[in-house]
């Protein structure tokens, strides 16, 4: 009969139980721990001048008091975000395979401002002003990590 050395089961034992968890109330919580499938709490974003934050933008349509012509990657209109009503001057960089912009579409781009961006999940949204006018709208695409 073959024996198992005790610091051998000792390890083993010790494996089994890092896998569970206390059945002590958390704190914060007022629950037995973590809960699972909960979604991570929203929390505001900070773009440094120069980073860029990808967009989804629409832009108007002279019909609808927009552009009447397409712009380019280095177009710098003046982008009023909502949260903490911030505003600034942005560059556009159209992604590789959009050459231009044309108004009445929608598509993803990046903006890099000229002022620190903060910006929340619960309130994404920015205007695209041109002279004091409005020419787009758009959202700020959150992605993981």
């Amino acid at each position: 009969m073959r024996t198992i050395p005790i610091a051998l089961f000792a390890a083993a034992a010790l494996v089994a139980l890092a896998g569970c968890s206390s059945d002590e109330p958390d704190a914060a919580s007022g629950s037995g721990g973590v809960e699972q499938g909960a979604p991570p709490t929203a929390t505001e974003q900070t773009f440094e001048p120069g980073r860029q934050i990808a967009v989804e933008l629409t832009m108007l349509s002279s019909a609808d008091g927009g552009r009447s012509t397409s712009f380019f990657s280095g177009y710098r209109p003046t982008i009023e975000f909502e949260y903490e009503e911030q505003s600034t001057e942005c560059y556009a960089q159209l992604p590789v395979d959009l050459r231009e912009f044309p108004p009445g579409e929608t598509h993803r781009i990046g903006l890099e401002c000229d002022s620190e961006i903060l910006a929340h999940p619960e309130t994404p949204g920015f205007r695209v002003l041109e002279g004091g006018e409005e020419t787009g709208t758009g959202v700020v695409v959150f992605t993981g990590g």
